[in-house]
């Protein structure tokens, strides 16, 4: 899933900063700061958060440069941290993994897709969720978690496929063949994954989510 610099034209991986800089201003204007610079267990708790992402990214299994896997993590670290943190810690994630492949020009690129795009995917659906349908624990944990991270790895994969496709890196008949079927075997674990931390969260760290309260998912 990580792009490398020889893969996309050059003109579309600079045009790729662009997008990723202004979400990543957006983020950094609306992170809630006077919270996060007053709680020192926050600061640790996004640190290491931050550090299991950047680990969950570079092991990746694959048969070409780009079509491969990589448990994302994402929805969890959403819930955890909201949107705007959300976004500034996959960014983070992301220049660590280019300082460990050296491909600088696919960054942006690779923000957007493994970062931007799941961060946003996950905390638009959690947000849905929680306007429209009862705030029950079961509810939490199976449509903002499980089910969520299945729907924000799918768009990661999906709009990877299509610039793919449309810079013809790949033919779509190659990418059928060789990627497309294993996705429903990615995209399963990758909900249990983050599922299951959510679950654990719940358990033993509730004040780690953002988006979780006691009061509200378990008054029933």
């Amino acid at each position: 899933m990580n792009l490398t610099d020889a893969l996309l034209p050059g003109d579309l991986l600079l045009f790729a900063y662009f997008p990723w800089l202004l979400a990543l201003l957006q983020a950094l204007r609306a992170a809630p700061w006077r919270l996060f610079l007053a709680s020192s267990h926050l600061q640790q708790v996004f640190v290491g958060a931050s550090a299991a992402l950047f680990l969950m990214w570079i092991f990746e299994v694959g048969v070409r440069p780009a079509l491969g896997f990589h448990f994302l993590g994402v929805t969890v670290y959403t819930l955890m941290f909201g949107w705007s943190l959300g976004v500034i810690g996959a960014s983070l994630a992301a220049v660590a993994v280019t300082v460990t492949n050296g491909d600088w020009a696919a960054l942006a690129t690779n923000a957007l897709l493994l970062g931007v795009l799941p961060v946003s995917t996950s905390y638009g659906i959690y947000l849905l969720v929680h306007r429209y349908l009862p705030h029950h624990l079961f509810i939490y944990i199976f449509l903002c978690a499980f089910f969520n991270a299945m729907l924000a790895a799918g768009a990661a994969v999906l709009a990877l496929v299509i610039l793919l496709v449309a810079t013809e890196t790949y033919t779509f008949a190659r990418i059928s063949d060789e990627y497309l079927p294993f996705v429903p075997l990615y995209l399963f674990p990758e909900g249990l994954l983050n599922g299951m931390m959510i679950t654990a969260l719940i358990g033993l760290k509730p004040d780690w989510l953002k988006t979780y309260d006691d009061e509200t998912y378990l008054k029933s």
